[in-house]
């Protein structure tokens, strides 16, 4: 068996609601933009791999055979994909034989947002509780008021739904965190921490807030994290040798973990597999597959009470849907919705209660511009009542005057 054909595949795939598309083009995430990789073999097979914003090189597959190339990370993620739904459909055989032991199957998948207002985070838990999930991984911002925005959604999802709440470092250090974390550990529905601040450089205070608080703190997998054993678990990803270590090594310290893999139905596929196989993958993992319209699949992988079955068919298990694939195309040096979208001019406004009604404001261009000042200590962060509010051009002489006068300050 060898490579005969090898494509990477450009799509936009748009965002599944408005409220999503806001949201996701104003943050500095990702966006529409995906990568599929075809590799079709001379014995007639077709494998498929994806990967979320980021091409590759396929040319240099060609004439290779798919067994050779199994355990190398350096072809990249969505072509390693690929290459294991060859060999599996090749041996008539899931992917999860070739990756290790079976241990469960059926794997924990959580709802993914970045940051929106208490409404909107509403709205999309209704809509994850009704896709069949139990957990929701939420980004928690500074000019976001998460007492607040968690509070609202907790009104309205049931009594074991989970809320994951990932600060990506923004609660700076211990003695911060641990303002905000110890009022979140008094809604039942918050279930853990993801990097309140970055534990690594602080591994003294990573063990103080460990001790400190109620519910599990997890960090991105770091070997100076597993052995200070200052954290409850990990969050783990990247391509499949790499992967299998840091899972071997969290399991070694009796430290479970998530399976972060951004990409479309055909990743999350390949998350059940490798997650099948990895003792201590049990936190729910997070692939963002439900952002999009179009997970390219002909068939939705279903999630019920939070869990989606391991595939048992040849490979990935999964048919990939080509005409999803031809609808969605584009051209790769065509610009995505997101990065069109960031091309235009807006005011971000930043707005905190004050004195009677009077309210503090901050306003800004782009969340860079934010987030520069907000490191430098020029404006505080996860205010009570704190909330972000985005103007768009309306063409009007005020707003271009307030955007200019913006940029002329570097903000």
């Amino acid at each position: 068996m060898k490579i005969a054909k090898a494509e990477c595949i450009p799509l936009d795939i748009p965002f599944y609601c408005d409220r999503v598309t806001r949201a996701m083009h104003r943050a500095q995430t990702h966006g529409e933009r995906i990568f599929v990789f075809r590799l079709e073999t001379d014995n007639g097979l077709v494998g498929y791999g994806d990967s979320q914003g980021a091409a590759g090189p396929v040319e240099h597959l060609l004439g290779q055979n798919p067994v050779a190339l199994m355990h190398i990370d350096r072809i990249g993620y969505g072509p390693q994909l690929a290459v294991l739904d060859l060999i599996g459909k090749d041996q008539g055989v899931p992917v999860h034989t070739l990756l290790g032991n079976q241990v469960r199957d059926r794997c924990p998948f959580s709802w993914w947002d970045i940051d929106m207002s208490p409404a909107d985070w509403t709205a999309e838990a209704r809509e994850a509780v009704g896709r069949g999930y139990t957990t929701f991984k939420m980004k928690a911002r500074p000019w976001r008021d998460i007492i607040e925005q968690t509070g609202a959604v907790a009104r309205t999802v049931p009594a074991d739904f989970k809320f994951d709440v990932d600060f990506n470092g923004f609660l700076l250090d211990q003695a911060r965190a641990e303002i905000i974390l110890s009022q979140l550990d008094d809604n039942p529905n918050v279930g853990m921490y993801e990097s309140p601040f970055y534990l690594a450089q602080d591994l003294d205070g990573a063990r103080m807030l460990r001790e400190r608080v109620r519910k599990p703190i997890v960090e991105h997998f770091n070997e100076a994290c597993l052995h200070a054993r200052c954290c409850d678990g990990f969050v783990i990803g990247g391509t499949t040798q790499a992967t299998l270590r840091s899972g071997i090594l969290a399991a070694a310290f009796n430290r479970p973990f998530w399976l972060q893999l951004v990409g479309t139905g055909i990743t999350t596929a390949y998350a059940a597999h490798i997650g099948s196989v990895l003792t201590h993958a049990q936190f729910p993992y997070i692939t963002c597959h439900e952002l999009w319209e179009h997970d390219l699949l002909t068939s939705r992988l279903q999630v019920v009470d939070g869990y989606i079955a391991v595939p048992e068919g040849p490979g990935l298990g999964i048919e990939v849907d080509e005409k999803a694939i031809e609808r969605y195309r584009v051209d790769a040096d065509a610009p995505s919705p997101k990065q069109q979208y960031l091309q235009q001019a807006r005011l971000l406004r930043i707005s905190w209660p004050g004195a009677g009604k009077q309210k503090r404001v901050w306003e800004f261009t782009d969340e860079s511009h934010y987030q520069r000042a907000f490191y430098a200590g020029s404006i505080p962060g996860f205010e009570p009542g704190v909330d972000l509010e985005v103007i768009e051009d309306d063409g009007s002489p005020a707003f271009r005057n307030q955007h200019a006068h913006l940029r002329r300050l570097g903000r």
